[in-house]
């Protein structure tokens, strides 16, 4: 498998050519946007790292031109802290995962496993919400990429809960949300929180922990890490 990585900082490029050569990865680097899609033209690579600010051409529009090019190719988006503004406009771009600096190992892990899974779907997992209740409140699981019609099926199903209920989301590993879908589970989770309804989310992968907690769903659930994934090579 090609991986392309794209970041204006050589230490980060190192970094990440050591460790996905060591998995067995062709890796290939760029400095810029610009190179990274003369490379990209050139190479056809299975995945795309590309940091979200750079001098010139920034990773949004790497996403972007990328997307319109190829759209089954696999876009991880490095961010910063102080970056949510600009991820988000990622997440409308729809990038597949987010890894932050600095670069953790299980960070880039999960980023690999997800990225993989989904390249060997031939169509994205449609977005669906399950629904089981439980003695004292509901299981809800969620897959596929977050609709912004998210508040509203959320509402429904859970008007009849009670102060002292829990809410347990089980997020499939593979999920991903988009802006309205954020801003409408994090409405959801505010006036449920409002009610006296304890929320708790599992299942979500080492990178949306992250990403939620930039968000600050932290403040507003409880986040339970899921098992480590590792790539398999």
């Amino acid at each position: 498998m090609k991986i392309l990585v794209i970041d204006d900082e050589k230490p980060t490029l190192a970094m990440f050519k050591f460790f996905l050569a060591a998995y067995g990865y062709e890796v290939y680097t760029a400095e810029n946007g610009e190179e990274g899609m003369d490379l990209f033209q050139d190479l056809n690579p299975d995945m795309v790292f590309t940091d979200i600010r750079m001098p010139g051409m920034d990773g949004l529009e790497v996403l972007r031109q990328i997307r319109a090019a190829r759209p089954q190719c696999q876009v991880i988006i490095i961010t910063g802290h102080g970056d949510m503004d600009r991820a988000l406009e990622a997440l409308d771009l729809a990038a597949s995962d987010f890894i932050n600096k600095p670069v953790e190992r299980q960070a880039l892990n999960e980023a690999l496993v997800r990225a993989e899974k989904r390249a060997k779907r031939i169509s994205p997992q449609e977005f669906c919400l399950e629904f089981a209740r439980k003695k004292a409140g509901l299981t809800i699981g969620v897959k596929g990429r977050g609709a912004k019609h998210i508040g509203t099926k959320l509402a429904e199903a859970t008007s009849g809960l009670n102060k002292g209920d829990i809410i347990e989301f089980d997020f499939h590993p593979e999920f991903s949300i988009d802006r309205q879908g954020l801003y409408q589970f994090t409405d959801f989770l505010q006036v449920t929180g409002e009610q006296g309804i304890k929320i708790r989310i599992k299942g979500l992968s080492y990178n949306y922990i992250r990403f939620f907690e930039m968000a600050g769903i932290h403040n507003l659930a409880e986040l339970l890490p899921g098992k480590p994934q590792e790539p398999e090579f």
